[in-house]
C-alpha cells in the first residue's frame, strides 16, 4: 500500500517558480523507499507541478513563456476576470506528477528538478505525496 503526505508550501510572489526536489527527496529518505513511484497532486487551480530546470533565469523564462501561452481574450470568470488567466495555464501545465524512484533516489535528468509553478500568489499551496514502493 502507499503511503499519503502532505506537503505545505508558502509561495511569497504573484507568479513564482519553488523547487520542491530536495522536500520529495527528503520525505522518500524518511520512507525508506527503494524502489517505485512517487506521485504529486496540487489541489489548487491558479497552481501547476511539472520537472524543469531551476537556475540562470530558468525560472523567470519559464513563467514569460506561461503568460505569453495564454492569449488575451475577455475572459467569462464571473468571481475574477483578472486572474483567469493563470486557471488556464495552470490546466495547461497541469495538477499532478509521477515520478521513478530507483535506488532510493527521483529519477530526473541531470538538470531537471521537481517545480511547483505559482499563477496567483502569495498563497498557501498543498501538494499531496503518494509514495508507491515496488
Amino acid at each position: 500500500m502507499g503511503e499519503v503526505l502532505l506537503i505545505s508550501i508558502s509561495t511569497g510572489g504573484r507568479k513564482q517558480v519553488v523547487d520542491l526536489t530536495e522536500r520529495i527527496s527528503g520525505l522518500i529518505r524518511k520512507a525508506k523507499m527503494s524502489e517505485g513511484l512517487c506521485s504529486l497532486f496540487v489541489t489548487h487551480t491558479t497552481a501547476a507541478l511539472t520537472t524543469g530546470e531551476i537556475g540562470e533565469g530558468t525560472e523567470e523564462d519559464f513563467l514569460q513563456v506561461v503568460e505569453q501561452m495564454i492569449p488575451r481574450i475577455h475572459f467569462r470568470h464571473a468571481h475574477d476576470p483578472s486572474h483567469a488567466w493563470s486557471h488556464m495555464a495552470s490546466s495547461i501545465i497541469g495538477p499532478s506528477l509521477s515520478l521513478p524512484v530507483s535506488g532510493g533516489k527521483l529519477v530526473l535528468g541531470t538538470w531537471q528538478s521537481v517545480m511547483l509553478v505559482e499563477l496567483d500568489g502569495p498563497r498557501e499551496r498543498s501538494v499531496h505525496v503518494t509514495l508507491l514502493p515496488s
